[in-house]
C-alpha cells in the first residue's frame, strides 16, 4: 500500500508555506520567498519496518543545514481516531495510530483521516521561527479554503439553502463522506450508523463547521436514495428515510454499488431484489413430450 505521499503533502495538509515540492515520501519547503529557511516534513518510522507514527519535522537553513526537529504523532492529534474507534483500537493496540505500508492495495491510508489537528501544530510551530504569519501563494489558496471553525456562525433556519459559499462547501464535501461511508461498510456497519458519523468528525475530516454537519448526513442519503432510482424529494424528507430503509437491506455488495454511485453522482438500475419490488415469475417451461 502506497502511503500516496504527494496527496497527503499537497493537497490535505494546509500549510501556510510560499513553496513545496514531494520527493520520494519527503516534502519541502520554502517557507517565504526571500526567507533562507525550508521546512522538511517526513513520515516517521517506529520500531517496525514500513510502520508510521507521525510526522518529523526539520528546519534547514541555507547556510547552516538542519538546526531544530519536531516531532508530530499521529494518536496525540487523533489522525486515524475514527478509523481506530471503528475498529475497536485503543492505545496499546496493534496498530493503533500508525500507518502502514505492508500491503499492495493501492487504496489511501488518507481516508478519513483527521490531519486538520496536524495542520495547526504545524502552523504553530512556523510562527516559532518567521516574525509575521507567512503569506499563503496563491496556488495553495485556490487549492484550500480553511474552514472558519471557531467564527463561522450556527446555520440560521433554512438560510444554508440560499448561501452559494455553504452551497459550495457542501456539495465538495459530500462525496469525501460518502467515500468514507463506502470503506467503513466493509467492517460490518449499518448504512445508516456510518452515515451518522459525519455530525460528530465534521470539522476534522471535512474541514467544515460541526453544525453542518447534519446537512452533510442527509445530502450523502438523499444522493444514496437517488442513485437507487427511488424518491428523494427533500433533505431528510420520509421518501429518504424510506429509501435507506429499503437499501439498508440489500446485500452489501449492493450497498457499495449504490454509495460509489452516488459520489459519483450517477443513478444506477436499481437491483431486482429491492423490497417492495416483486421478482419477475419464471417462464412456464414446455411439458416434456410423451412417448408411447
Amino acid at each position: 500500500m502506497s502511503l500516496h505521499a504527494q496527496h497527503f503533502f499537497t493537497d490535505l495538509l494546509d500549510l501556510p508555506v510560499h513553496e513545496r515540492r514531494v520527493i520520494g515520501d519527503t516534502c519541502y519547503a520554502v517557507i517565504t520567498p526571500d526567507s533562507p529557511l525550508r521546512l522538511r516534513l517526513e513520515f516517521a518510522q517506529t520500531i517496525r519496518e514500513r510502520e508510521y507514527g507521525g510526522l518529523r519535522l526539520s528546519l534547514l537553513h541555507s547556510d547552516r543545514g538542519a538546526f531544530d526537529h519536531a516531532y508530530l504523532s499521529f494518536a496525540d492529534h487523533g489522525t486515524f481516531a475514527v478509523r481506530d474507534a471503528r475498529l475497536g483500537k485503543q492505545p496499546g493496540h496493534d496498530g493503533y495510530g500508525v500507518v502502514r505500508d505492508w500491503h499492495h492495495d493501492d487504496t489511501s491510508p488518507w481516508i478519513g483521516a483527521a490531519v486538520i489537528p496536524l495542520s495547526h501544530a504545524i502552523q504553530d510551530y512556523l510562527k516559532v521561527w518567521t516574525p509575521e504569519p507567512p503569506p499563503t501563494s496563491s496556488a495553495d489558496s485556490a487549492r484550500r479554503r480553511p474552514a472558519q471553525l471557531d467564527t463561522d456562525p450556527e446555520p440560521a433556519r433554512g438560510g444554508w439553502l440560499t448561501d452559494a459559499d455553504f452551497l459550495t462547501r457542501l456539495h465538495q464535501a459530500t462525496p469525501v463522506w460518502l467515500d468514507i461511508v463506502d470503506s467503513v461498510l466493509d467492517d460490518g456497519l449499518p448504512l445508516t450508523q456510518a452515515l451518522t458519523g459525519s455530525r460528530e468528525h465534521a470539522a476534522q475530516l471535512l474541514d467544515i463547521p460541526p453544525a453542518f454537519g447534519l446537512l452533510i448526513e442527509a445530502e450523502a442519503a438523499a444522493r444514496i436514495v437517488h442513485a437507487a432510482g427511488l424518491p428523494a424529494s427533500t433533505l431528510r424528507g420520509a421518501s429518504v428515510a424510506k429509501g435507506l430503509s429499503h437499501i439498508a437491506t440489500l446485500p452489501i455488495e449492493d450497498q457499495h454499488h449504490l454509495v460509489r454511485a452516488a459520489a459519483r453522482g450517477s443513478t444506477i438500475d436499481p437491483p431486482a431484489h429491492l423490497p417492495g419490488q416483486t421478482r419477475p415469475a419464471p417462464p412456464l417451461q414446455p411439458s416434456p413430450a410423451r412417448t408411447r
